[in-house]
């Protein structure tokens, strides 16, 4: 190990914090804006309603965008121009076709062998097929374009379409495979699926239909002037990994690592490749799993490889986990359960590094929905958060008063959350209480921290 880097190996997060604390912070000639977006499944709903308000109401425009998992699939659309004018009809681009969806199908579609033990789950019997060779246990990017790539990796049977699933339910019931081995032959080709496949789910419709449907033209991003930063995780190397605008893969310090240049479309899936639930992406001599699992907020690349002085941050999961009974749990929930406070606390530091940066910071405060969670009204309702969230932010006040020391905008989302779940029942007594509730907390709001169409959220029915 040479002495460059010996010096990395013992750099820490926490060294570089105290080297910003002495380094003077003063404003530059000329602000360079950049945006920041964080992985988080689902949930770049968020992403969206904070990307509307900073494009229409602040007119940002920002000349790089660094980003991770699900914000590198937002990240790509808007890279496509330098133009903000452009960039935000991609965003309506993208809106338009994230909230369109309505079942989890649409992004996350199970490998073959997980529906087989789905299906036999109550009692298994008869013998499973073995999986095609044909289906490797990573994404082989060699000799095949990238379309043909996605489109393959797409199951179309509508008779998969059809579960809910999540993915806490897809490790309960791999935590089981051993006592339900015992019951009959075929649960050794399960396993063998299982083996093969190295994850249980595929990329849905919505990464074919956003990437070689909506419009997108990578080629366009890689002349636009655009600065783009996809990150990932070599599997192999264990180091963290950026794809630029011109398909090169870089290193956290922005040197290139490989000299050929590649698909962006499967740079946008390396970085949302979660390990387990998607197969890893083979990209020249590594494989690439989602880049939150070493940096959940890329907001170090904007700042110090690409020079960005005004960033925008936007969080899309909110800070904590909620408490859980470990009592009856098995081994891989405690795993998961482990990784999603290691990807907690990564990311409280990393929000921590960006406000010591001077960065304008957007974040949830409550969880609307789940990263696997794909249900039309909550992806509209987080959405609106996102918005809202932003106009808090950057108007630096709450969009109403609280007694209960809760923001504004929450208390709207709350209550807003109480009426689409009162409206999935048949209480009307409850109904009329939550559409009651949101309308006082609406009248009592400031219209100009509120998105357009507000007025209308206390009559929806969410049919």
């Amino acid at each position: 190990m040479d002495a460059k880097m010996a010096i990395m190996a013992k750099t820490t997060w926490f060294d570089r914090l105290l080297s910003l604390r002495h380094q003077p912070l003063t404003k530059p000639d000329e602000e360079v804006e950049g945006l920041v977006l964080s992985g988080g499944g689902s949930r770049a709903s968020f992403h969206i309603g904070a990307l509307r308000y900073l494009y229409d109401k602040c007119h940002i425009s920002p000349t790089s965008v660094t980003a991770t998992s699900c914000g590198s699939i937002c990240a790509a659309m808007l890279a496509q121009s330098l133009d903000p004018d452009v960039q935000s009809a991609n965003l309506r681009v993208l809106e338009r076709y994230w909230l369109a969806m309505s079942d989890p199908s649409e992004m996350y579609t199970e490998q073959s062998w997980f529906t087989k033990l789905r299906q036999q789950w109550s009692g298994i019997s008869g013998v499973i097929p073995t999986p095609d060779a044909s289906d490797p246990a990573f994404v082989d990017t060699s000799g095949s374009d990238a379309e043909h790539l996605v489109k393959e990796a797409i199951i179309s049977d509508p008779s998969l379409h059809d579960s809910e699933f999540s993915l806490s339910s897809m490790w309960q019931i791999l935590g089981s495979l051993p006592r339900l081995g015992r019951v009959g032959a075929g649960m050794a080709g399960i396993l063998r699926g299982a083996e093969h496949a190295s994850s249980a789910f595929r990329p849905g419709p919505i990464v074919h239909r956003l990437l070689f449907e909506s419009g997108f033209n990578a080629d366009n991003v890689r002349t636009s002037g655009m600065k783009l930063r996809m990150a990932f995780v070599g599997l192999q190397s264990g180091e963290l990994r950026f794809m630029r605008e011109d398909g090169i893969i870089v290193d956290s310090e922005d040197e290139p690592v490989e000299t050929t240049p590649f698909d962006l479309s499967l740079g946008v899936w390396a970085s949302c490749a979660i390990p387990g639930v998607f197969r890893p992406v083979k990209l020249g001599d590594d494989m690439y799993i989602d880049g939150g699992i070493r940096e959940n907020l890329p907001v170090e690349m904007a700042v110090n490889g690409l020079s960005v002085t005004k960033p925008y941050v936007i969080v899309a999961i909110p800070p904590g986990v909620p408490r859980v009974d470990f009592t009856e749990k098995d081994m891989l929930s405690i795993l998961v359960r482990t990784i999603g406070l290691l990807v907690d606390e990564t990311t409280r530091d990393e929000v921590a590094w960006a406000r010591h940066c001077g960065a304008t910071v957007i974040a949830p405060e409550y969880e609307v929905h789940g990263s696997m969670t794909v249900e039309r009204g909550l992806l509209q309702i987080n959405r609106d958060y996102g918005w809202m969230r932003a106009a808090e932010e950057i108007g630096g006040k709450s969009s109403n008063a609280s007694t209960d020391g809760v923001s504004g905008s929450l208390s709207i989302v709350l209550a807003r959350v109480d009426l689409y779940n009162a409206c999935r029942g048949t209480d009307v007594e409850a109904i009329t209480a939550a559409r009651g509730k949101l309308r006082a907390l609406l009248s009592e709001a400031d219209p100009a921290l509120l998105p357009e169409g507000y007025e209308a959220w206390p009559d929806e029915t969410w049919a």
